[in-house]
């Protein structure tokens, strides 16, 4: 069973179109698990009836949990994780999409053929009508450098800042089992830290060498255009990045 893990918050508006790029997958056993964090407005009746009118029998199970009230991205990740049921897991914002319908075959595959329990992969900016792909991140180089380098170096580079793409990231169910949920610290930032604990603690990370997810640039929180918002998000990320400098990197330092 291949989980995806769909975190929404105010962007119902591009939960179809990334439901839809699940639902072609071509992969025969999945599971979708979304979890809306309070949003101001959520349908969840019209969500579940878009699933059961279009999906097909690869979709094994899917669960649409609503948060009373606003947990935060990182708890609202961890609670989401909790629900799956998968042997595999991947990240997938609901604003954004699958590449393509081969992803999760693909990534399953990499799995077989890996000893990994972690995966990123490559990403598509687009704009937000998902119309201009106008970039492709990381650079290929880190592929070779994720490759080739033990844990403790990978560690060392994200050091000196954030290397890695975040939407995609897949792992297998025993990287939860041996490291732990998201740290829940943190408010809004998951992926940076996340890849610094494992790393940290030798935890290797592959590398798909595949675009697997299109993203949707300029929209979400961290775009908000209501300026008291805006500024609670600005002071959440500050916040989170000095934690990660205390917790994950300044620790090396001590050690």
């Amino acid at each position: 069973m291949f989980t995806i893990i769909v975190p929404t918050y105010n962007n119902q508006q591009y939960l179809k179109d990334c439901i839809y790029s699940i639902i072609k997958q071509d992969y025969p056993y999945m599971e979708i698990i979304i979890s809306d964090d309070c949003s101001d407005k959520f349908d969840k009746n019209n969500i579940e009836n878009y699933i059961n009118d279009n999906k097909k029998d690869n979709i094994v199970n899917f669960i649409i949990n609503q948060n009373e009230t606003n947990l935060g991205a990182v708890k609202n990740l961890n609670k989401a994780i909790q629900l799956g049921t998968g042997n595999y897991f991947m990240n997938l914002d609901g604003d954004d999409m699958l590449y393509d319908e081969t992803i999760v075959s693909s990534m399953v595959k990499y799995f077989n053929e890996t000893k990994y329990l972690a995966v990123t992969t490559f990403i598509e900016f687009n704009d937000a009508n998902m119309e201009n792909p106008y970039y492709v991140y990381p650079n290929r180089g880190i592929l070779n450098y994720l490759l080739n380098s033990p844990a403790i170096e990978i560690y060392m580079r994200l050091c000196k800042g954030d290397c890695l793409a975040g939407p995609g990231f897949s792992y297998r169910r025993e990287l939860i089992d041996q490291y732990g949920l998201y740290d829940e610290e943190y408010k809004l930032i998951a992926d940076y830290p996340r890849y610094l604990y494992l790393t940290r603690n030798g935890c290797s990370i592959g590398m798909l060498d595949k675009i697997a997810v299109k993203y949707r640039n300029g929209v979400g929180i961290w775009t908000s255009k209501k300026t008291t918002e805006n500024e609670h998000i600005k002071n959440m990320v500050n916040n989170d990045m000095l934690l990660i400098k205390k917790k994950e990197i300044e620790i090396n330092k001590e050690n």
